[in-house]
């Protein structure tokens, strides 16, 4: 009985690796796929009900569906509360911004970064500062897209308080990779690495990926180029 118990134990776990391999839509041709390194079977709930789903009703799930698709609830300092399973979407189509909570002009849900330096930011204390907040994927390919940081490092610096201005970059990739291709000196931007998490919650799925943030803590604007961003006209509004 206790070798049964184990077995299916690894079978579940098995599944639970498998379908935490999750691929996502990031352009017109490009795809990425992700695994779910820190995957809890405990915190899978029914999206609909509420209720908690049992490892052996969770082994059942994956048995009729290998491709079983688990929305994550992320909190604000990018861990995952718990996942989702909703009956009627048990596939994940069409359903790429799950988590997105960006809509204009409202409250921009709150966040705890750890940036590569150590430094806490958080949302909720950077009242009257307006914030940049910049996705990336990697930061190996960062030399094709220094230009467009560099313009906008200059627009902050040109402003009569530098310090108006938070200007933030998370990138998907981890620690090391950030450190080897993110070679701008002297930039007001922070760095904050594995940032997976953060893009689910927020529902990015194209990248670069840029989120203005007003003084408020209000999402003013969303730029897939941000040559348009202007800073000045944000900070006179």
């Amino acid at each position: 009985m206790k070798n049964r118990q184990q077995i299916i134990l690894v079978i579940i776990l098995f599944f639970a690796c498998t379908i935490y391999s999750q691929q996502k839509v990031i352009g017109v041709n490009w795809k990425k796929s992700t695994v779910d390194k820190d995957f809890d079977i405990t915190k899978i709930f029914n999206k609909e009900t509420g209720l908690k789903i049992s490892n052996k009703e969770f082994e059942i799930l994956v048995q009729q569906n290998p491709n079983l698709f688990l929305e994550r609830e992320i909190d604000k300092a990018g861990n995952v509360i718990r996942y989702l399973y909703d009956n009627n979407n048990p596939n994940g189509k069409n359903n790429l911004s799950t988590n997105s909570d960006t809509s204009t002009m409202e409250p921009f849900p709150n966040f705890n970064l750890t940036t590569l330096s150590g430094t806490k930011i958080e949302l909720s204390k950077l009242n009257g500062k307006i914030v940049i907040l910049r996705f990336e994927l990697s930061a190996t390919d960062f030399h094709f897209k220094k230009q467009e940081i560099e313009e906008l490092d200059e627009q902050i610096n040109a402003l009569e308080n530098k310090n108006a201005v938070k200007a933030i970059i998370i990138f998907q990739c981890s620690e090391s990779d950030v450190r080897k291709g993110f070679d701008l000196e002297n930039s007001n931007f922070e760095l904050v690495a594995n940032g997976q998490n953060f893009m689910d919650k927020y529902g990015i799925s194209r990248y670069p990926y840029t989120l203005l943030i007003d003084q408020k803590g209000n999402l003013i604007a969303e730029y897939s180029h941000s040559e348009d961003i202007i800073l000045k006209e944000q900070l006179n509004k």
